[in-house]
């Protein structure tokens, strides 16, 4: 940011630098919708870029990832906004200088605190997810400890291929052209070969964004800070541009007004407005969508979800997570299909695993699980969780003693009772456990 004070008025500077969601070329953003772009997976709400922050906030509403990538030493391009990894996981080591698997050992969740984001130098007990990635905490009910690193993009975009993507390019430094333009060629080269679905990339500096747009001009993109002076002084955007990023204001003048929606749509692009160091809040949420924005980048993607759909905000169809909805499809997906369990240890507890078998996993739910002899007897309950995207989970019962023997002799049966977040349905399907 300070280079761009530097080298630009304060309302270039603004446009330029800010984190761009938008969606691919063949993708209308300007239809008067809205969408719940989540924010580094909503980084106040959930521990930034992690798995876990994607998955939850997808599972909540969201309509849009935004992220951003670093090199590791080897080229892997991985989900961190710094190019240090300190702010997240405590190490204050570059990511340029580890290699994939030292990055995934340490734990993004090691700063974070619930409702602020990343917060450093608070007692132990702020920090509740500290520790799940390493194995000093259990993770939360149908997640894992690899759902607390640092994950590559490509898993990200492997575990959601039908989700738009917002991907920023970063470099080593502002100053450092090179690494962005080096940056640039890894994320082709990774686009090329795996499978995606909407996207658009942005970077800080231009010639990365260039760069990347005269390889795969398919995939839309947002300017950097050379492209968004130029539709400020000419109303021209770079090719390949779907939409511009803006923050509310900019040092008390306001940048999202009327006339500049008005003028972007015109243009044929959409208008997307982000928070970072801004105030974000209920009524700048209000405010933004009276002037007419296509996109929110929230940091609390659970709190624009309720603005949302308080005003009854039109949003893209097919979503069945906006405001709760679509809860009778959710608990019917949600239904464990497949079940399997473990032996009953030494202390009577047993894991058993459920697999959903829907054609969709775009749906969260949660509910529980009853193990009840042939017979009919309850032997035990225990929770149930199936995260966005995730087709297996597993959960432990402890299981009475005197019925332990029963459930090594045959299939037990097991009764399923789904809720979706949000929404009151609940119902009930009994499956066979199989050893």
């Amino acid at each position: 940011m300070r280079l761009l004070r530097v080298l630009l008025p304060t309302v270039l500077i603004v446009l330029a630098g800010a984190p761009v969601a938008a969606g691919a070329a063949d993708v209308p953003w300007t239809e008067r919708r809205v969408l719940n772009m989540t924010h580094q997976g909503g980084e106040a709400e959930h521990p930034s870029g992690t798995m876990y922050a994607l998955r939850e906030s997808l599972a909540l509403g969201a309509d849009m990832l935004e992220l951003d990538v670093q090199p590791a030493k080897d080229g892997t391009l991985m989900v961190l906004h710094d190019q240090s990894v300190e702010r997240t996981t405590g190490l204050d080591r570059s990511v340029y200088d580890l290699s994939v698997e030292e990055v995934q050992r340490l734990d993004a969740a090691f700063h974070f605190v619930p409702g602020r984001g990343t917060v450093r130098g608070l007692p132990a007990d702020a920090y509740p997810l500290r520790g799940v990635r390493t194995g000093q905490r259990s993770a939360p009910l149908g997640y894992t400890p690899d759902d607390f690193r640092i994950p590559t993009l490509e898993e990200v975009l492997r575990a959601f291929p039908d989700v738009p993507v917002n991907i920023e390019i970063k470099g080593r430094s502002d100053a450092d052209r090179d690494s962005f333009l080096r940056n640039a060629d890894l994320l082709v080269a990774l686009l090329r070969r795996v499978p995606a679905g909407p996207l658009v990339v942005v970077s800080f500096n231009q010639d990365a964004v260039d760069r990347f747009h005269a390889q795969l001009p398919e995939i839309g993109t947002a300017p950097g800070i050379l492209g968004a002076a130029t539709f400020l002084g000419t109303g021209l955007a770079p090719a390949g541009t779907v939409a511009l990023q803006v923050p509310p204001k900019l040092n008390g003048v306001p940048i999202v007004t009327a006339d500049f929606v008005s003028r972007a749509h015109r243009a044929g692009h959409a208008v997307h407005v982000w928070f970072s160091g801004q105030e974000e809040s209920e009524r700048v949420y209000e405010a933004m969508l009276d002037l007419g924005v296509d996109g929110l980048m929230p940091a609390r993607p659970r709190a624009l979800e309720a603005v949302l759909c308080r005003r009854g905000v039109p949003r893209p169809a097919g979503n069945p997570n906006h405001c709760g909805g679509g809860a009778a499809r959710a608990a019917q997906a949600c239904f464990p299909e497949v079940a399997a369990i473990s032996r009953v240890d030494r202390a009577g507890r047993a894991t058993v695993r459920l697999a959903r078998t829907a054609t969709t996993l775009d749906v969260a739910c949660r509910g529980t699980l009853r193990l009840r002899t042939r017979g009919g007897r309850r032997v035990a309950t225990a929770p149930l969780h199936f995260p966005y995207g995730v087709a297996a989970t597993t959960t432990r019962i402890a299981v009475a003693r005197d019925v332990r023997r029963r459930l090594g002799r045959g299939p037990v049966a097991v009764a399923a009772l789904t809720r979706v977040e949000g929404a009151r349905v609940e119902r009930a399907r009994r499956v066979t456990l199989r050893r």
